[in-house]
């Protein structure tokens, strides 16, 4: 079929396509930022109210007296068990505590003035608690208590911010405790954890995203249902009918071969015409054909024959040295991201003498699909008997030391399996080497690495069984 520039069929999904991500991106991006304004901001209420509620139940001329004198006033005590039922009752609080800043350095700048605890960290596990004129070391980064000192100084609004602590990533809502006179004795903060509001996004996002993806995808497949059944299969099954007599024709004498297929277009006019002709035109070409159609097998079975390795199926030493005379070329030519892997199998004059040829055959080809599966973006060779090559290409290319990794992994799983036969225990080494001009004249030069790196692992596997 001819290929055109801007098929229609393609066109018009390509157009869908683009319209319908265009649309569920911008919809998606504009959903998770609105509701992300919406999470935050109800958080923001959320913790502000929390605030509010928790300062009102504590006294900040006994706080204030607290701090000075390092005890714990009953007031102190009322207001602290309130804060651990606040932690009790409401799960998503991260942190409920009051700080006192105390200067503007690294370590020694902060002090606890209380910090509330669930039931269980308070009375069961109270490692971590912190008490009334615990001094904090590098707990606070210098940044965060010039902001508590900024928060100190400000005015009564709530201030939220994001903290980075050695517990986590949080949400932090704080406010000053003033006493009677309006001075700030400490500051009030509670902490949501930052993992908990992102959870709430991002699975409101990705319902957003598979909602408005699916809804478009429906748009897309009902749209190209539609187009195809009036639009493009009629246009298409006339071209596909033409296109297919001029392949079948090129040097074709089978004369059964030579039937134009005409489409099922019934339009009663130049179309079913040129139809009726070029049915005619066929029949003089029918006696041409079966000469030509054989030689064109036999040519091609010779080739494929010529270029496959018959134990494995794989290209052979053949097909490698006309790969290698093109790559050479493109060597040439500038190309420079080039890398040839050499992977040989060991022991197989030992396998074949201990168990016969036959099991040392199953090893070379239970090695050759292992190969092929894990380099399965680049050609492999098989150039000797025990001996393959592979041309390193796309993600084999730039992820070679994780493939090699994976390669070395399998060799050691299959000899530590006790299932498998020992003819079954396929070891092989394996090395590598890329194109560098400071190095090599040519790809013979990088051929010889390879092989020297694959020796090298040999050497260093027999080494570690001796």
């Amino acid at each position: 079929m001819k290929k055109h520039k801007h098929p229609l069929n393609r066109s018009i999904t390509i157009g869908c396509i683009i319209f319908i991500i265009l649309l569920c991106v911008l919809l998606s991006i504009a959903n998770h930022l609105l509701f992300t304004d919406y999470v935050y901001d109800d958080y923001q209420s959320y913790i502000g109210d929390l605030l509010e509620l928790s300062v009102s139940h504590i006294d900040g001329d006994d706080l204030k007296e607290c701090i000075e004198t390092g005890e714990e006033s009953e007031q102190y005590k009322e207001s602290l068990l309130y804060m651990d039922n606040l932690m009790d009752h409401i799960e998503d609080i991260h942190y409920l505590y009051a700080v006192l800043p105390l200067n503007r350095e690294e370590t020694g700048n902060v002090m606890s003035v209380f910090s509330a605890e669930r039931y269980y960290d308070r009375y069961v596990d109270t490692e971590g608690n912190l008490y009334l004129g615990w001094i904090s070391e590098d707990e606070f980064e210098p940044e965060t208590v010039e902001l508590f000192f900024t928060i100190m100084n400000g005015g009564d609004e709530t201030t939220f911010f994001e903290e980075d602590t050695e517990w986590g990533i949080d949400y932090t809502g704080a406010i000053p405790i003033r006493d009677s006179e309006g001075n700030a004795v400490a500051l009030l903060a509670v902490d949501v954890d930052m993992t908990f509001l992102k959870s709430q996004i991002i699975e409101h996002t990705v319902v957003n995203v598979l909602v408005v993806t699916l809804s478009g995808f429906v748009f897309i497949l009902l749209f190209l249902l539609w187009s195809r059944r009036n639009i493009t299969k009629p246009i298409v099954a006339l071209e596909e009918s033409a296109e297919k007599f001029v392949d079948q024709s090129q040097g074709q004498r089978d004369e059964k071969a030579l039937v134009f297929e005409a489409p099922e277009v019934h339009t009663d006019n130049e179309v079913e015409a040129l139809s009726d002709a070029v049915i005619k035109m066929t029949e003089y070409m029918r006696e041409y054909v079966h000469d030509i159609v054989n030689a064109e097998k036999k040519a091609a079975n010779m080739q494929e024959l010529a270029n496959r390795d018959a134990l494995t199926g794989i290209r052979n030493k053949t097909a490698y040295d006309q790969e290698f005379k093109r790559m050479e070329g493109l060597l040439r030519g500038g190309e420079t991201k080039i890398g040839l892997a050499m992977v040989d199998l060991n022991f197989l004059k030992k396998q074949n003498d201990t168990y016969g040829h036959e099991k040392g055959n199953l090893a070379i080809q239970k090695l050759c699909r292992m190969v092929c599966v894990i380099f399965d973006h680049s050609p492999v060779f098989r150039i000797g008997g025990d001996e393959f090559v592979i041309i390193l290409r796309g993600n084999d290319y730039d992820e070679y030391e994780r493939l090699e990794h994976r390669f070395q992994t399998e060799m050691h799983t299959m000899e530590e399996d006790d299932m498998l036969n020992p003819w079954e225990k396929v070891s092989a080494s394996i090395g590598a080497a890329f194109y560098d001009p400071n190095l090599d004249d040519g790809l013979e030069s990088v051929f010889r690495r390879a092989d020297q790196a694959m020796y090298e692992n040999k050497v260093s596997m027999k080494a570690s069984r001796d």
